[in-house]
């Protein structure tokens, strides 16, 4: 959760490249992750290399639907790949330019 005012950071890890996700809440992140992990999927057939059927077995949610849908997708991710990973950055500083 974002301070009054402030932003919320999420961070995909993919490959050794990192995505960094600036939104006003973790929910809009988060889905805009789900778009990222889409466009992805999309352009490359396959979001991870050790679970090449994932996205088979367990469809990419609407990031428009609810919530409690996508982050158990993100759960499943998780739990069956090690890249690539996303988390909404809490405690983490983030300095960007």
């Amino acid at each position: 959760m974002a301070a009054p005012g402030g932003d919320v950071y999420g961070l995909i890890d993919w490959d050794g490249s990192q995505i960094l996700i600036v939104g006003s809440t973790a929910e809009t992140v988060t889905r805009e992750a789900i778009r990222i992990f889409a466009s992805t999927l999309l352009a490359e057939g396959s979001l991870a290399g050790d679970a090449p059927d994932f996205t088979d077995r367990h469809p990419l949610p609407d990031p428009d639907g609810p919530i409690t849908a996508i982050d158990d997708w993100l759960t499943l991710l998780r739990q069956a790949t090690a890249i690539p990973w996303f988390d909404i950055l809490v405690d983490e500083v983030v300095i960007a330019r």
